[in-house]
């Protein structure tokens, strides 16, 4: 701390005052000058952490403070000023003495000279950096020798610093950016409290309160980081800045204001060290998740917990397992039917072959003045219509059908059991053949096998095509009262496992394959009843990066449900379905991942060690929902329907969800 000196037994400050601390005035030998700038300036930066007073930016920092002032100023409206010859001297006392931060909250109209140019050259060359004030006369560039940090010798190691309020104003004080711009930031420097002892403490604005802010922010990513030179955790600071004024930077707030928090989080390219050798990029992708079975699976464990390195080889603490978000909720707003406009040809051929081809598009309607989307659609995606084609052919016994949608059309195939995970290709064409088998004596068995894929996409990113495919095969019977169904099939996932959506450019994604068998049934009872229910086992294995099952993920999901006539007292009811359900959920597996132990000391070597926990969620989703349905005059119908979940998203103890569903249709 250069400056006019300090209370040597100050009683907030004196803990953190080097004994080093001198007089570098030739012949005075008073490191305690009667002007109290620099004890101001110096509890900013350092007051410890002691329950009184004030507390430094950085508390635990050793301040040398070297007075170097004079009294006798040109400018009588000066009680105190500085001979570039002493400062001079001062910068070597500094180096000589092991800082590493240098503080001036001084500055004049002109530059220093070549003797304090020489000094100030030796001290960038031994590593060591600067806050300097910019300097209070409202100037559009900032006084000397701030300004030295637009200067190619010293570029890098000086950050010039400016006052803001607390709104992040600038000061009307403060001189500003200009030819400095580059390397300028602003700090909090009007109405600070500093300097406190007994009971009272002084308050005062200006940039020369403004600059051991940031010297303060320097000293802690040194101590923090002690891998950092002295210009990389400059480089860090401007690059941290929060922008203020222009974007980007400008000639009044240059960098912007400090921003500690920012500059202590990684900078640039982030990478966890790996035990086979290559490191693995951390980066939380926007708009990623894992699929919804897994629920708070990865989220609760602590197991992921690991070091990362940034730009800068600093050392952090991570936890993997925060890139792996939860599933979105499930939206339960009705789906508003696309009025469709479709052609259809059929063509008779021989032995009763039968060809058809079905074409829809979007009913004309009149352009809106204002596109309007609900918070339940994808406006990212753009107005793509909704259309689709479905090519079917059929020969006696046998049938092939072949399917092609755009614009959210879905599939016509999800009839039958195993649709749960099918669904989660969210396939936008798709093949099927099926064989009917007649005069069996038991009603029409139908073998049916198809398959299909689908593109991902999501806000502000590329579509991912054809990165999920599903294939099934499917027995269905169907007799007078009832029918059964049964499936086996694949579902291929290259972005992650049941329905996540984790690009797979990240180092994140977990390519995965889930074999599933799924049945279903329903059974009509007599008097209106009729009891429906299918459930389905999924066994799941994934090829991450670094992240493994180490034993198959098994799911399982269900429903049962019954539906009934309307009681007389329903008024305008005439159906009712009562349901219950699981989700898609996993019940057993085990993650396996090999990684990095958090050191205990900063500068210890890496080891590894392996990692497992449970695939499984914390709690189980069950739903609850009633359905009825209201024929009205005029051929339209109402349906209504409430729902309850509980432990939602598998998560134990999660509040019980409900929802109110109502949806009218008529056709015409």
């Amino acid at each position: 701390m250069v400056d006019s000196g300090i209370k040597l037994d100050h009683q907030d400050l004196a803990a953190n005052i080097s004994p080093r601390s001198t007089d570098i005035v030739a012949g005075r030998n008073q490191p305690q000058g009667e002007d109290r700038h620099g004890t101001n300036v110096s509890s900013i930066l350092a007051a410890p952490f002691n329950n009184y007073g004030t507390i430094g930016v950085a508390y635990n920092s050793t301040v040398l403070s070297i007075r170097a002032d004079v009294s006798d100023c040109t400018d009588p409206d000066d009680k105190v000023c500085f001979k570039s010859s002493d400062l001079a001297r001062a910068l070597d006392y500094a180096v000589q003495n092991g800082a590493r931060v240098i503080n001036l909250s001084l500055g004049g109209d002109d530059p220093m000279g070549s003797l304090f140019e020489a000094a100030l050259l030796r001290a960038v060359n031994a590593g060591v950096v600067f806050a300097i004030a910019s300097g209070n006369e409202a100037y559009a560039n900032p006084s000397w020798p701030g300004r030295y940090a637009s200067d190619p010798r010293f570029a890098g190691s000086i950050i010039v610093v400016g006052a803001h309020d607390r709104a992040r104003q600038m000061a009307d004080f403060s001189n500003q950016a200009g030819v400095s711009q580059s390397a300028y930031l602003t700090a909090a420097g009007v109405g600070l409290t500093f300097n406190c002892e007994a009971s009272s403490c002084w308050t005062g604005s200006g940039t020369s309160y403004a600059s051991p802010i940031v010297a303060g922010a320097l000293a802690l990513l040194l101590e923090a980081f002690p891998n950092l030179t002295g210009k990389q955790a400059v480089e860090i600071l401007l690059r941290t800045g929060s922008d203020l004024g222009a974007t980007g930077t400008d000639t009044v707030y240059g960098r912007g204001a400090l921003d500690i928090a920012r500059a202590f989080q990684p900078v640039g390219a982030t990478s966890s060290p790996m035990a086979a050798g290559q490191a693995v990029n951390v980066a939380i992708e926007p708009g990623a998740y894992v699929g919804g079975p897994f629920g708070d699976a990865m989220g609760r464990t602590g197991m992921l917990s690991t070091i990362g390195y940034d730009e800068y080889e600093r050392l952090f603490r991570i936890d993997m397992g925060a890139a792996w978000r939860m599933a979105p909720r499930r939206s339960y707003q009705p789906e508003n039917p696309t009025p469709m406009r479709q052609s259809q040809v059929s063509m008779d051929g021989p032995g009763g072959a039968r060809l058809s081809l079905a074409a829809a598009v979007p009913v004309e309607t009149p352009e809106p003045i204002l596109n309007r989307y609900t918070p339940f659609d994808a406006p990212w995606l753009g107005d793509e219509m909704k259309q689709e084609a479905l090519f079917d052919v059929t020969a006696g016994r046998m049938a092939f059908s072949a399917w092609q949608g755009r614009g959210g059309a879905r599939s016509p195939f999800r009839t039958g059991s195993g649709d749960g995970f099918a669904a989660l290709a969210q396939a936008d064409h798709a093949v099927r053949g099926a064989v009917t088998f007649k005069g069996l004596g038991f009603g029409p068995l139908v073998f049916s096998a198809e398959t299909g894929a689908g593109d991902r996409r999501a806000p502000l990113r590329s579509v991912e095509q054809d990165v999920s495919s599903y294939a099934r095969a499917a027995l269905d019977w169907r007799g007078e009262r009832g029918g059964l169904s049964f499936s086996l099939g694949s579902l291929d996932e290259k972005m992650g496992p049941l329905g996540a959506y984790m690009p797979t450019r990240s180092d994140f994604a977990m390519p995965s394959r889930t074999r599933f068998a799924a049945f279903g049934g329903d059974l009509s009872l007599g008097g209106g009843l009729v009891l429906s229910g299918e459930a389905g086992f999924g066994r799941t294995e994934i090829e991450g990066r670094f992240l493994n099952l180490s034993s198959a993920a098994i799911s399982s999901t269900w429903r049962m449900a019954l539906q009934s006539d309307c009681p007389s007292w329903a008024f305008g009811c005439s159906r009712l379905t009562w349901e219950i359900s699981q989700p898609l959920r996993i019940e057993s597996g085990t993650f396996s991942a090999v990684l990095a132990d958090v050191p205990l000391d900063y500068f210890d070597p890496v080891t590894f060690s392996q990692r497992r926990f449970s695939a499984s969620p914390s709690g189980r989703q069950i739903d609850f929902s009633v359905r009825s349905l209201h024929p009205l005059p005029g051929g339209s119908m109402l349906q209504l329907e409430a729902v309850a979940s509980r432990d939602e998203q598998h998560r134990a103890g999660a509040p019980t969800g409900y929802a109110l569903l109502g949806s009218w249709r008529r056709g015409f």
